[in-house]
């Protein structure tokens, strides 16, 4: 199963726009960054589900990922 455009699409806006406001990076700058990282692999990855997570919480996934190099120690997504 594909995830759909749409959807894509509206992660890419509000995602980058978080990234972009917190770090001060331009919209482009905060897209590609979104973009390339494995966050956005989950996200793009229907059977992780990813999708049906608020934006927050990807953005979260996505800044934990920045520091810690694992998208998966986002305090929404650990299993501890």
């Amino acid at each position: 199963m594909r995830l759909a455009a749409d959807k894509i699409v509206f992660f890419d806006r509000y995602v980058g726009n978080l990234i972009s406001e917190k770090y001060g990076y331009s919209e482009k700058e905060a897209l590609r960054l979104f973009i390339t990282s494995e966050t956005y692999q989950m996200l793009l990855d229907a059977e992780t589900e990813v999708y049906k997570m608020s934006p927050y919480i990807v953005f979260d996934m996505w800044e934990s990922e920045k520091v810690t190099g694992d998208p998966r120690n986002s305090e929404y997504i650990r299993e501890d």
